[in-house]
């Protein structure tokens, strides 16, 4: 098979699914990066992709074959783990990136989707964490001047 072939032979496939993962990791990546946070657009972008990616790989191995793409699945899932817990660091007396490493863990199961073929799940589901983020930093901050008007009393 040449290149010209095996291109337009998957680029019906990969096309969507890289298209739908890219969307994903840019409506998050935009979100951290306006919030100042250690993983941005293009962080998010690449984990979306590369899980979605990776899901797109083993089910394509899997449709010539007795393989399990299932098994690769929770390969990414594994190394997300090591992946989100890079970006969480004591700083002070405190701990941070553990929003970050959540969020990681949140577009590599949505670039799964993307992988499997989803197209409406995907963006559903980022939308909703986003909406859901912004959401309960409000609230965070809310319980956080009730905490300090309670400590001041």
């Amino acid at each position: 098979m040449n290149i010209d072939s095996e291109i337009l032979s998957l680029l019906p496939y990969f096309l969507p699914m890289i298209l739908v993962a890219t969307i994903c990791g840019i409506i998050i990546g935009i979100d951290r990066e306006l919030k100042q946070k250690v993983a941005g657009v293009r962080t998010f972008i690449l984990i979306s992709v590369g899980c979605a990616t990776f899901t797109a790989i083993s089910v394509l191995m899997a449709e010539d074959s007795t393989i399990d793409p299932t098994r690769i699945i929770g390969q990414i899932i594994t190394g997300i783990g090591f992946l989100g817990a890079g970006v969480i660091v004591k700083n002070d007396d405190k701990i941070v990136g553990v929003t970050t490493a959540a969020f990681i863990w949140c577009i590599s199961a949505i670039g799964v989707l993307a992988g499997l073929g989803s197209i409406w799940t995907p963006i559903i589901l980022t939308i909703g964490l986003l909406i859901i983020s912004i959401i309960f930093e409000k609230f965070e901050t809310y319980i956080k001047k009730i905490k300090l008007l309670n400590k001041n009393d």
